[in-house]
């Protein structure tokens, strides 16, 4: 099938460059030949213009590894990515980490205003064509300023390329910003189709601008509206909870109708290193992205109780009777991975504890492990990105129904039909389980939890619920060591590291210390 980011590959070639050639606030504005009348001639160039900005959306050096600022992952290295500082809470304005993300989007943002700003100069195209690649530049840009103002609260918004003399810009509020985004999917929903043809797949669909509005929505608090976009993709008819959770993420499931938003790549032409970060030694990785306990006993038993309150919980054998989502995101002692056994157990094993390369915490993440790995390090997975979910829409839809007080059955059945997916089929929540706003709140928070590992969710929950503070600071730990007695933690869970959370400062992430420097518009955030 052909993809978007094999197109990208070979524009990579041409005279389609969009970085600045001056190193300036935001530092991405587009000031070459491609801007100008020279370039924006033919369809082709407007096409092969907004296929640039989908170049950003997979980001697989640094996207993989968000899931470690948060209390899912940890990360025992500051490469590729220093985004421990940032999970640990020792972090300071000039870590990478930061700069990275803002760079990323703003890059991101510049080619979209790039594309906006230009392309009426296209003559001979549709109509159609025209509104479709203005939806898709817009659908981009609204996407990469949700994930800015959840990282970093106000930020600068830039709606069209830059002169020089306009790079010295102040911060705009979060509120309005968000405000900016939702207008913009609102305007843009129709101008997209409802699904593509193969050629096309994994373009911006209409569902897509449905489903980022949900979330912008949810994470402002704006509950009934949000409940309302996300009934909108709802009713679209276009997705559905896919049978096999796992393929979502192994490369072997691209298209699933669960599939709404993703970073897209090709075997041995645009590959990526996920496997080398998420994998342990036996996959060929690093296992620079680990999954800690915390998570682990977030899964609930087989019975739809939490571990410490269900009889089926046997802390000798922790890893039965568990929510099959559990041993399909986790390799948990005795897991096969691509015909692999992975038993840390076994002292021998190069994935035990203490060996070259092998996890921290005794975990390593099976989900996203891509089924066939070949190449380097840094170009050997196939596997995408997965940006937005069907699962999220539903999740999204229950949690602003909960918070907006409208609580009936479709709340249930929203999380029902994630719950019990086939090969997960979880015990249905019901009113006699959970039938208060409190009891319906820890239900539909514990759910995305256990359905989100490694997607970005979970950075931007735990900061919007205020419950950072509770499950970041402190030690962080791994699996109960009841294996190897020459380890000093014998008869204990693995101790991986201790981390702190300032309340004042890290509910937001710095502005980069360089872009501070260039620009004395740009306030830092507090604590910082």
């Amino acid at each position: 099938m052909k993809k978007i980011q094999h197109i990208i590959l070979l524009l990579a070639v041409v005279a389609v460059g969009f970085s600045a050639c001056k190193k300036d606030l935001l530092d991405k504005q587009p000031l070459d030949a491609s801007s100008g009348t020279t370039y924006w001639k033919t369809e082709t160039n407007a096409v092969q213009a907004v296929n640039n900005i989908y170049r950003y959306l997979g980001d697989f050096t640094d996207r993989i590894f968000l899931s470690c600022g948060t209390d899912d992952s940890y990360s025992w290295s500051n490469w590729p990515d220093d985004i421990q500082y940032a999970g640990n809470g020792t972090g300071t304005a000039s870590n990478g980490v930061f700069s990275h993300y803002w760079s990323n989007f703003y890059t991101m943002i510049g080619a979209a205003n790039n594309v906006l700003d230009n392309i009426n100069k296209v003559t001979g195209m549709s109509d159609d064509m025209h509104k479709r690649l203005v939806g898709e530049s817009r659908f981009l840009r609204a996407y990469a300023y949700q994930q800015l103002i959840g990282m970093y609260g106000d930020v600068p918004l830039i709606t069209h390329v830059q002169a020089i003399s306009e790079f010295n810009v102040s911060r705009t509020p979060k509120a309005t910003v968000s405000n900016f985004i939702v207008a913009e999917l609102d305007t843009i929903a129709n101008y997209l189709p409802l699904s593509y043809a193969t050629a096309d797949q994994g373009r911006i669909t209409r569902g897509a601008a449905l489903a980022l509005k949900a979330r912008v929505l949810l994470y402002n608090a704006q509950y009934t509206e949000a409940a309302a976009a996300a009934k909108a993709v709802m009713d679209l008819n276009q997705y559905s909870i896919d049978a096999d959770y796992l393929s979502l993420f192994n490369g072997t499931n691209k298209t699933s109708p669960e599939i709404i938003l993703a970073g897209q790549y090709i075997a041995n032409t645009y590959a990526n290193g996920t496997a080398t970060w998420v994998g342990g030694p036996t996959v060929g990785g690093w296992s620079q992205v680990v999954p800690l306990q915390k998570l682990v006993d977030d899964y609930e038993c087989t019975d739809g109780n939490t571990i410490d309150n269900s009889p089926l919980y046997n802390a000798a054998k922790p890893f039965d009777n568990r929510d099959p989502r559990l041993k399909l995101t986790v390799v948990v002692p005795g897991t096969v991975v691509n015909g692999n056994t992975i038993d840390i157990t076994n002292t021998n094993s190069i994935d035990a504890l203490g060996k070259n390369n092998a996890s921290f915490s005794g975990y390593y993440y099976k989900k996203y492990i891509p089924t066939v790995i070949s190449g380097n390090y840094d170009a050997n997975s196939y596997n995408d990105i997965v940006l937005i979910r069907y699962a999220e829409v539903l999740l999204n839809y229950a949690e602003a129904k909960i918070e907006a007080g409208t609580i009936d059955q479709t709340v249930y059945d929203a999380i029902n039909k994630v719950r019990q997916r086939t090969g997960v089929n979880m015990p249905a929540l019901t009113a006699a389980k959970a039938s208060t706003q409190a009891q319906l709140r820890a239900a539909v928070r514990r759910e995305r939890h256990v359905e989100f590992p490694m997607e970005d969710n979970r950075l931007f929950d735990i900061r919007r619920w205020k419950t950072a503070e509770t499950v970041m600071p402190g030690n962080a730990y791994g699996i109960l060591n009841y294996f190897n007695s020459s380890r000093a933690d014998y008869g204990q869970h693995v101790l991986v590291e201790k981390r702190q959370f300032n309340v004042n400062r890290d509910y937001l992430w710095p502005i980069p210390q360089n872009e501070v420097d260039l620009n004395k518009q740009l306030v830092q955030n507090p604590g910082w």
